[in-house]
Parts: structure tokens; sequence; C-alpha cells
């Protein structure tokens, strides 16, 4: 088995971690069950462009592409605002380039994306929801509209959405460090994805070799979300507290772009996949119980 890593990120590099660790293992004993994992970066391979991707692809077999790469913008998402084209090549162009070449050369794809294309609190929202922030919402962030983009116009693959992602480490990426370092918090309750659970079920796609060609949408968060200051709150037991933390209004934050707040349903990933995630307490306290402080 061939698999494909894109996107030397924070989730990549897990997802990468993960996998490589299970090739080296099983090439011990069944050598024809993972025979290598390649990871790459838009510097080192340019997937980008789909002359370099269709040569690899014929030069190569792969059996699953795993799209970790995009744009989230630095330090967040207002940096969209000021990079439009930039974000939808990213966000949008790319994956759906990758996507289409994986559905010509007969390849498992699998898009690492966001759920932060809903909001608001009416519901918890599902994959056969129309999101209400995206493309045609004027109000939306161009990072969500970028998202949203591509899930219309894609036709082949999983798409894994993801939100506020957090991990065992104070990875600059995690939502658990931002929260570390902002000294503004707005109390809003949104899911969020502890990545071992994401790294887990990747795994077990790979492992059983389901296919993931068929294009399919779903929601990959921790249940039970909890508030901004519930986190803070498990933090500050744990020894991980700012003393600057003051609670404001979002509107006090004059960010450039708006937010997505809002709470996804994970009933399909359970019913279809048999995957049970931690509740999002458990993943915080067990990702904070392997913190150095």
């Amino acid at each position: 088995m061939n698999i494909l890593i894109l996107g030397k990120g924070y989730v990549g590099n897990y997802i990468n971690d993960r996998l490589t660790k299970i090739a080296s293992w099983d090439c011990l004993r069944k050598p024809t069950k993972l025979a290598s994992v390649d990871f790459e970066s838009r510097k080192q391979f340019d997937y980008t462009n789909l002359n370099t991707l269709a040569k690899r692809f014929e030069s190569k077999k792969y059996d699953y592409v795993i799209n970790c790469s995009g744009f989230t913008g630095r330090p967040n998402v207002d940096e969209g605002e000021s990079k439009k084209d930039l974000c939808f090549k990213l966000n949008t162009f790319v994956p759906f380039g990758v996507s289409s070449m994986c559905k010509l050369h007969d390849i498992n794809y699998i898009h690492i994306s966001s759920g932060c294309i809903y909001t608001g609190y009416t519901k918890q929202y599902t994959e056969e929801d129309e999101p209400n922030f995206g493309l045609f919402n004027e109000e939306s962030s161009t990072y969500s509209k970028s998202k949203h983009a591509y899930e219309i116009g894609s036709d082949h693959g999983l798409t894994l959405r993801i939100r506020m992602p957090f991990c065992d480490k104070l990875h600059e990426r995690s939502v658990l460090t931002k929260l570390l370092n902002y000294d503004r918090l707005v109390n809003y309750v949104n899911s969020k994805t502890y990545i071992p659970d994401l790294v887990d079920f990747v795994e077990m796609i790979v492992h059983k070799g389901r296919s993931t060609k068929t294009k399919s949408l779903l929601n990959f968060v921790n249940p039970k979300p909890l508030l901004t200051v519930q986190v803070t709150d498990i933090m500050s037991n744990r020894g991980l507290c700012n003393t600057n933390w003051e609670w404001v209004q979002f509107e006090e934050l004059n960010t450039k772009a708006n937010r997505s707040n809002c709470i996804l349903s994970t009933e399909k990933l359970e019913k279809e996949y048999g995957f049970k995630l931690l509740d999002e307490e458990v993943a915080i306290e067990k990702a904070l119980a392997n913190i150095s402080i």
C-alpha cells in the first residue's frame, strides 16, 4: 500500500508520524500492508501544478492521497481578508485539482477541511445542512467561503470537517495554546477536534482499506463541546493560566473577519463508521495531562 500525504503543517505532521510508524511496523511483519508513505510540502513537490501531480501518479500507484494542506492564515483567519486570491487558491482550487486527479487515477482521497461554514445555535449542524456561513453569505469570512466552495465543486473523496483543533502539545496552531496566549477572550461554545482522535480515524480507514472515492462529507469534532470559560477553567486547574485574561464581547476585538460559532453533529460519524470520539472535556483533560508545564 502506498500513501501520499500533502501538507507538512500541524495536522499533516501528526498523520505522517502515525502512518510512518505503522509502515515501519508492518514492513517487518506484513510487507504488503503498508509499503511506503510519501510526505510532501509544496516547496518539495509542487502539487498545485496538475501536470506535476499527474506525472507523480503515473510513476507511482497510490492507494490513498491525504490532503492536509490549505490556507488558515497567520495568526488567524483575518489574514484571508487581505489575501483572498491565495486563500481561494489553496482552500478551493488546489484541493479540487488534487481531488480531480485522484478521481482520474482511481485513488482514494481524504481531504482535511473545516466545519467553520456554519454559525448559530439553533441546532447541531449535520452534513446535510446547507452551510449558512459560507460562499453565499456576505457576512462570512473569506476563509469560510473558500472551504464551502471546495465542497460545492468536488465530486470525489471524503472531506473531514474539523474545527478548532487541539493536541497534547503546546503547538502554536492548537486552540489551547491560542487561548493561553490571548489576553482577551470571548465566551462562546464551539465544536473542537482532538487531533489524536483524527489520526486514529485516518489510521482506521487506511488499515481497513476502506474506500474514500465516493464524495462524502463528515463532521469530525468531539461531542459535548464546552464554553470557552469551561476550557480555561480546566487549563487553570492544570497550571496553564494567563493572568491577563479578560472577558470581552466579540465586537470589542475589532477583527477583520467574522467568526463561525456553532456546534456540529457527530451522529453520522458514529452511525456510518462506528467511530466514537472522546467527549470534549475528556479529550482536553487527556491532552493537558501529556503537556509538561
